[in-house]
């Protein structure tokens, strides 16, 4: 590892997680309990299952990967200014507090994916993904898809810092449109369209689809999310790229 990218990072860790240990355990704890929370409302109101999957695995595809992505989206969207004082050092280059974010939100969410299976695994839940190569390109292009409107962001925020309020203001709405509570066949199947542009709410569906045998995505197209997905990293590459020198300033 590049030693500028393993100075920021413990840098990073220190701030974001603090010195004790509690930090680390909120990291763990906040998308646990948000599943937990969801699932025992569907409980209260009847319902065990959906779409044939046990709630609170179905939940838990829904709410760890949007969290990942609504997480890792203005931490690399911010990852710039809030390191802008450390820009000045020659050693310090713009990408390199992005890469940085990129890689605390990776192995976060690789490491809260695995304890909450585990646990769940120990509660007797049917944790073993049913296609685990097309899990894990689901999640890498969710992670592709971030990094890129990130970037887009990234460059946004240097022209007019109030893009950053953005975030706040998406999350909800995103939340109630991208399928974490519910999936496809949950819906019309005339109102498959309108959901249908959105790249989280394939990718989700996708990882469903992936991960449970009984369910299978009418909706999910690996075409639109990768092209939506390449296309935003190609942009946001080449937006940061040429706007390079102006993070300096």
């Amino acid at each position: 590892m590049n030693a500028t990218v393993h100075a920021l990072l413990m840098r990073e860790l220190k701030t974001r997680f603090g010195t004790n240990r509690l930090g680390y355990f909120w990291a763990v704890a906040s998308p646990a309990a948000q599943a937990s929370v969801m699932a025992l409302i569907f409980t209260l109101l009847g319902r065990s299952s959906i779409s044939g999957i046990p709630v609170a695995l179905f939940l838990f595809t829904g709410i760890l990967p949007f969290k990942f992505f609504m997480k890792l989206l203005p931490q690399v969207g911010a990852a710039v200014s809030a390191n802008k004082a450390l820009l000045t050092y020659r050693q310090v280059t713009a990408i390199d507090p992005i890469i940085t974010r990129i890689l605390i939100e990776t192995v976060t969410f690789i490491i809260v994916y695995v304890l909450i299976l585990g646990t769940m695994a120990w509660l007797d839940f049917e944790v073993l993904p049913n296609d685990l190569l097309a899990l894990l390109a689901a999640c890498f292009l969710l992670l592709i898809l971030a990094v890129g409107i990130g970037l887009l962001f990234c460059c946004a925020v240097s022209y007019w810092p109030d893009t950053a309020k953005l975030f706040a203001m998406i999350t909800t709405p995103m939340y109630l449109i991208s399928g974490v509570l519910y999936c496809a066949t949950m819906i019309p199947e005339q109102y498959w369209y309108l959901f249908s542009w959105n790249p989280i709410f394939h990718l989700i569906e996708l990882s469903r689809d992936a991960f449970f045998v009984s369910y299978t995505t009418p909706i999910g197209d690996w075409y639109f999310v990768s092209f939506i997905a390449l296309t935003s990293i190609t942009l946001g590459l080449m937006a940061f790229r040429i706007n390079r020198h102006r993070f300096i300033n």
